[in-house]
């Protein structure tokens, strides 16, 4: 493996974290999100 595609590896890997990380942020904030708009 060359240097680039090194890189170009260890980018895309830390996009696909970055990705599933703000997909599990969203899908917890609406589950939760429904506390906010129900009355106590």
């Amino acid at each position: 493996m060359t240097r680039k595609q090194k890189r170009l590896a260890v980018i895309a890997g830390g996009m696909g974290f970055i990705a599933a990380a703000v997909l599990l942020v969203m899908f917890a904030f609406s589950q939760s999100v429904a506390y906010f708009y129900m009355p106590a």
